[in-house]
């Protein structure tokens, strides 16, 4: 079980084995250590230091968030334990056969699962060009995951695979644009800041999914900061860029659905000028609507995935660090 406690006054204090939630005008919930998982406190809520004690003894991780739930910070035990475990393999597997098998995974998903939504557009869609369209980008990246699938280990994999996933980007990108309506298309995918307004709304969307997938990777007990794929990256939380990449095109579909069913509206957007060109932002009204899609459609699906992703990997490194061994 994970006790999350974001409402602002909220306590968490400690009554024998047990952790005492206590919540203005509601009644005080009582929960065993022995059935937590972890903990996440907001920066608005308190807790004991005898909570955090038990925490600590109970090896149940403690992580302090934001009042949105992006994570700040983790508490820890100094005694070495699994975490030391988990972690040294996590950094000995940096660039070995076990990254790439693992990138390998995520990437292969990933391309998959675009594809597969492709598939299913193009069972939508009357007009024959777009469909061939959606036809040839369907079928250069079924040529682009076998090639993916037929690569051996290299020590240079992240630079061929990134190649892989970016042509394979442009192609799919593109394709979404053809099948939104001639208002909303867009040109190229654009980050930070996004160029149009799908790339916007798209942005807000994956950062929103970044939030949930670090608090899971962190609870689970691996540094965010070690990816196996996105590792060149210093001082982002890279594990999470790894592990987002196969639910990503959850949120694709969510907002594709949205713009072709005319529920965005023109009041969601403004434009700015950049340095270099202008760009566009969303309201407040906008960020509103994106929150309730992404906690309606995609949420529960991309923490269930991450959730799993996560468990795969602390129980394969395990058991590297049992044996003593990393893969070079």
């Amino acid at each position: 079980m994970i006790i999350e406690v974001f409402t602002h006054g909220a306590s968490i204090h400690k009554k024998r084995e047990r952790f005492v939630i206590k919540i203005p005008n509601e009644k005080d919930q009582e929960i065993s250590a022995q059935k937590t998982d972890a903990i996440l406190v907001s920066s608005n809520a308190m807790i004991s230091t005898a909570a955090m004690k038990l925490c600590v003894e109970r090896q149940i991780q403690l992580v302090i968030t934001s009042y949105t739930g992006q994570p700040i910070a983790r508490m820890w035990s100094s005694a070495p334990g699994r975490q030391t475990q988990l972690r040294r393999q996590q950094y000995l597997n940096y660039d070995t056969k076990f990254a790439f098998t693992l990138t390998k995974q995520l990437l292969h998903e990933k391309l998959t699962n675009q594809k597969n939504y492709l598939s299913q557009l193009k069972q939508n869609r009357k007009d024959t060009i777009l469909t061939r369209r959606l036809a040839d980008t369907i079928s250069f990246m079924d040529k682009t995951i076998h090639k993916l699938d037929e690569y051996n280990f290299k020590k240079n994999y992240a630079q061929t695979f990134l190649g892989f996933e970016g042509i394979c980007a442009q192609r799919y990108f593109e394709s979404l644009s053809a099948c939104l309506p001639k208002r909303w298309q867009f040109e190229k995918r654009t980050q930070n800041p996004g160029l149009d307004e799908f790339n916007a709304c798209l942005n807000y969307l994956y950062g929103m999914a970044y939030v949930s997938i670090e608090k899971i990777v962190i609870i689970s007990g691996l540094d965010p900061n070690a990816g196996f794929y996105h590792k060149d990256h210093y001082g982002k939380p890279t594990l999470v860029y790894d592990i987002i990449e196969p639910y990503r095109p959850i949120m694709d579909k969510s907002l594709v659905y949205l713009f072709n069913r005319r529920m965005v509206k023109d009041n969601w957007f403004s434009e700015y000028q950049t340095k270099i060109s202008h760009a566009v932002e969303l309201s407040k009204e906008g960020r509103f609507e994106l929150i309730s899609i992404y906690k309606n459609n995609c949420l529960s699906l991309i923490e269930r995935q991450a959730w799993q992703q996560c468990r795969e990997i602390t129980k394969d490194l395990l058991i590297l660090d049992r044996f003593g061994k990393n893969l070079k």
